[in-house]
């Protein structure tokens, strides 16, 4: 019996994070209103280099807030893993299905909050990776190695995440096996 898992996108997650990115747009917003506005009833000043930081981190959390909004109304599975390969859904730079026989590693790194980056590295990323200048940036980096040609984390799915690594396993050793014999 083949195994094989979809993990559906969690409306949930990204309605959580649009809040969350809305409410710190507001927040970086506010300095800079506060420091251009003339509001006579507000009597302490907001320092210079505050407004600029909110005038710099306030349109990347708006486009962030856009970003999320979006990703609501998104019906694609965030991860298939199944005997055809592995499909990421996560970002827009998602590269399709990756065969098992083309990935030449797959690296777990922990990162915060039973949160994980799965990184898969490829035997060869042009095959998947059309962006020349992404694929560029990627083959001169020295921590290619430990953080793949494709990475995403287990945001989505932290609670699925030990049967998905299971299964992923699984495949991989088993094309890697074939491949070999």
């Amino acid at each position: 019996m083949e195994k094989e898992i979809i993990i559906p996108r969690k409306r949930s997650t990204s309605i959580k994070l649009t809040v969350m990115m809305f409410f710190a747009t507001i927040i970086t917003t506010l300095p800079i209103i506060l420091y251009f506005a003339d509001l006579s009833f507000i009597t302490s000043e907001v320092p210079l280099y505050i407004a600029v930081i909110g005038i710099v981190c306030a349109p990347v959390c708006g486009l962030c807030t856009i970003a999320y909004f979006k990703e609501i109304f998104n019906e694609k599975p965030v991860l298939i893993i199944n005997e055809c390969g592995l499909q990421e859904e996560m970002n827009h730079n998602s590269v399709g299905t990756i065969k098992w026989e083309d990935i030449k590693a797959i690296n777990i790194i922990p990162y915060a909050d039973n949160t994980y980056f799965i990184c898969i590295l490829l035997k060869d990323p042009a095959k998947y990776i059309k962006n020349t200048k992404l694929l560029n940036k990627l083959n001169k980096q020295k921590g290619t190695i430990k953080w793949g040609h494709i990475r995403f984390s287990s945001l989505y799915f932290k609670k699925e995440f030990n049967n998905i690594i299971e299964i992923m396993k699984y495949y991989y050793s088993k094309y890697n096996e074939d491949l070999n014999d």
